[in-house]
């Protein structure tokens, strides 16, 4: 089949524009003929074809206007089999959701403001702002009429969120979850990295060591795992427990946080470099996100052999089994439940199992098995038309 993809970058960073590169070559290796259109493409691949898509500049709140309309034209005049893009463009026949629901993610985002005065200065910018607005409609295009031949959420969470906000999609959107690359993220990371690390960062070899992984520190629910800390320093403890943060965010804010709940000391910033180091590191994965579609620390971790502690907000809970591979909160700022999921694994004995079904997991969950699924549903697409 000839099958185009539309795309804002075409470039073998960032989790979202890489995968967009490995499916590409999927789809060249299973036999079809590409075509990348994108306003900025950096990687080229033998046997696929790029073409840049004009986007017209625009101030920054209208970019994602500008992206939307470019597309929807551009798609609109080629002659493809099967048109595929992500949310952020207008006109193709098969989009993948991989940033999840606009207006559920700004309803959860406002929740993770704490406070009165965060809250109302956070819906106050939200109000005066054109690009929240603008986003807003660029995806209620997109569903728009017709909608999408097929929608693609990576998770169930996603897919009852898109039917909740545009039921006349009800019978168009599938779920293909996100993938754990199995060969990079491994067990083997401790064997390498375990030992020499925590003694870089003044980490006892017996600690019990928690790991956050994210840049949106709020969102991602980094507040709670300070809280769920302060918690577990109150109590006797069999060992200590620390945790590692990384990422991009508010250090300073965050390190004040942690000194008020009298835990600075058992927090360890190490920035965005070689996070394969820590996950080698670290014994068990927090991310008790207030919104993630189906974030891909959740599998990057399991395939390390980390148990996840996540929350229902983060589309990848779906796939653990509590007690087994990790538990999950139903409320994103509930510390005192996280602190208890972190008190199951002080015992070394259920780290171990924990750590070993994490790996399962993982390896049910590949990448291969993602893309196939993707190329499952382009087939169906194409043939679907024909």
């Amino acid at each position: 089949m000839r099958i185009t993809l539309c795309c804002k970058q075409f470039v073998q960073r960032g989790g979202a524009e890489t995968f967009l590169v490995n499916f590409a070559r999927c789809l060249l290796e299973d036999g079809h003929q590409v075509k990348v259109l994108s306003p900025h493409i950096e990687t080229h691949l033998d046997g696929i074809e790029t073409a840049r898509l004009d986007v017209p500049r625009a101030p920054r709140a209208l970019r994602d206007l500008a992206l939307a309309r470019a597309s929807g034209a551009a798609l609109a005049a080629e002659d493809a089999d099967v048109t595929f893009s992500d949310q952020r463009c207008w006109g193709a026949q098969v989009v993948r959701l991989g940033g999840g629901v606009q207006r559920a993610y700004v309803r959860q985002r406002d929740r993770s403001y704490r406070g009165l005065a965060p809250f109302v200065l956070n819906r106050l910018h939200r109000a005066l702002s054109p690009r929240e607005r603008i986003r807003i409609y660029v995806e209620d295009r997109l569903y728009a009429g017709e909608g999408p031949r097929r929608a693609i959420a990576n998770s169930d969470m996603v897919r009852r969120q898109v039917i909740a906000h545009y039921p006349r999609v009800r019978e168009h959107v599938g779920v293909v979850y996100n993938g754990a690359d199995t060969d990079r993220f491994t067990p083997r990371l401790k064997d390498l990295h375990r030992l020499a690390v925590r003694r870089e960062l003044g980490i006892s070899p017996g600690a019990l060591v928690l790991i956050f992984v994210g840049h949106d520190w709020r969102r991602k629910g980094l507040y709670t795992v300070i809280e769920a800390l302060g918690i577990l320093a109150l109590k006797p403890m069999p060992r200590p427990v620390f945790a590692i943060v990384v990422g991009r965010g508010q250090t300073r804010k965050a390190r004040a946080h942690a000194r008020r709940r009298g835990v600075a000391e058992r927090l360890r910033f190490v920035g965005t470099d070689r996070p394969d180091r820590y996950y080698g590191a670290a014994d068990v994965l927090t991310l008790p996100s207030y919104y993630d579609p189906c974030a891909n620390v959740t599998f990057e971790a399991l395939a390390c052999g980390l148990p996840v502690l996540t929350s229902v907000f983060n589309g990848a809970y779906e796939l653990l089994t509590p007690g087994r591979n990790g538990f999950y909160v139903n409320d994103a700022s509930d510390a005192a439940q996280l602190a208890g999921f972190v008190e199951h694994y002080l015992d070394e004995g259920r780290l171990a199992e924990g750590s070993e079904a994490a790996r399962a997991l993982a390896e049910e969950r590949p990448l291969s098995r993602m893309y196939g699924e993707l190329l499952a549903e382009v087939r169906a697409a194409g043939q679907a038309r024909a």
